[in-house]
């Protein structure tokens, strides 16, 4: 299946942090704000996770959250932006000495114009990309399903949903405000420290209240431990994101 897209050298508009993990380690997260994206949310990327499937010990799971702060009432009708590339990026290498990460696999998202509740999104990889860097160019079409169903990819080797989903994010706004360091209503006793025994007045509740009652839109890939692993065997990779325009706007 083809599509012709007008993103091919396309300017960076934001990335998640690099972050790197042992594919067997506990899930890691970023987040990283620019102009650019503060003005367009939709290609505001919240947070990045790599961790073991739940369901299958040989598969991993990679997830990339953008356009944050949605509303839980208009999760339904908020669309990924058809002018903007999402992109995982990989680097499979990172057990070499002194390696500085630089994608050597990625895993690339476009979507169509929404048509009544509708919206196709196209997976490009994952593949060695065509130019690293903050310049992107789209590499060959992989597969396409509908935005809010899972789907596998023509390769056979995703399984990749695309839609809404609850901000993962949990903490309590309010209780993190008194009791930081000099916000936590004036007490320097040492049990309000990260270090303390648990008895400062000001600590978090249990249960805590949730202040991310909202929504991003996610990309979620299952795919095979092995995809990410490299020739030699290496158990560990870096994984972060970005998203492209032409303009970079």
């Amino acid at each position: 299946m083809t599509r012709a897209r007008l993103l091919a050298g396309a300017a960076a508009l934001g990335a998640g942090v690099v972050v790197a993990v042992a594919l067997a380690g506990r899930p890691v997260r970023a987040y990283q704000d620019t102009a650019a994206t503060i003005a367009n949310p939709s290609s505001d990327i919240t947070d990045v996770y790599l961790f073991p499937s739940p369901t299958n010990p040989n598969n991993v799971v990679a997830v990339m959250d953008v356009y944050p702060l949605i509303p839980a009432g208009q999760a339904s009708s908020t669309f990924f932006n058809r002018s903007v590339l999402y992109q995982m990026k990989f680097d499979t290498k990172l057990g070499s000495t002194g390696h500085i990460p630089v994608e050597n696999l990625v895993i690339q998202f476009s979507v169509g114009a929404p048509s009544n509740g509708i919206q196709q999104v196209y997976v490009y990889g994952p593949a060695g990309p065509v130019q690293t860097g903050s310049v992107t160019k789209v590499i060959a079409n992989t597969g396409s399903g509908i935005v809010g169903k899972a789907f596998t990819a023509d390769n056979g080797l995703l399984t990749v949903f695309a839609g809404a989903r609850e901000n993962p994010a949990f903490y309590d706004r309010a209780q993190l405000l008194k009791i930081i360091p000099n916000r936590n209503q004036g007490s320097n006793a040492a049990s309000c420290l990260p270090s303390g025994n648990n008895t400062c007045p000001q600590g978090f509740n249990n249960p805590g209240m949730d202040s991310q009652n909202n929504n991003v839109l996610s990309f979620v890939v299952e795919m095979p431990r092995t995809v990410l692993t490299s020739a030699a065997g290496n158990t560990k990779v870096a994984y972060w994101a970005t998203t492209s325009s032409e303009t970079g706007n």
